[in-house]
């Protein structure tokens, strides 16, 4: 299970959405569709991170052929930053806050696009 107290997901990698695993691909609703896939690492359990159009879908890994997964609504969210560069030596930021886990961060060192994301969640939070 996902320690909130210690939420920060560091994205090593970018993957393609036609490589979302169909156990994911099985739990999207009917008009939702991944928009971003990354891969994070998470001291000692990796994770895949999924941005969806409606929500963070986070698989984790603490056995290996016993995945956990974390639903995240973007509607369930208060307030969230973002910083994102378009220089390589620089870390692209996302931090979530909401009234549940308090704050969820995910760091993106290195070029990321994270507009995309930004849009979605901000067309969420009311």
């Amino acid at each position: 299970m996902i320690d909130f107290k210690d939420s920060r997901f560091i994205i090593t990698d970018k993957k393609s959405t036609s490589m979302v695993p169909k156990n994911i691909q099985g739990m999207l609703n009917d008009d939702e569709q991944v928009v971003e896939f990354y891969v994070a690492d998470r001291f000692p359990v990796p994770s895949e991170v999924f941005f969806t159009s409606k929500r963070i879908i986070i698989c984790t890994y603490e056995e290996p052929n016993f995945p956990i997964f974390t639903f995240l609504p973007y509607s369930k969210f208060i307030a969230f930053s973002a910083k994102n560069s378009n220089d390589y030596s620089m870390e692209n930021e996302l931090e979530l806050y909401n009234y549940y886990v308090d704050k969820i961060a995910f760091e993106f060192p290195g070029k990321y696009d994270l507009s995309l994301v930004i849009k979605l969640i901000g067309n969420s939070i009311v």
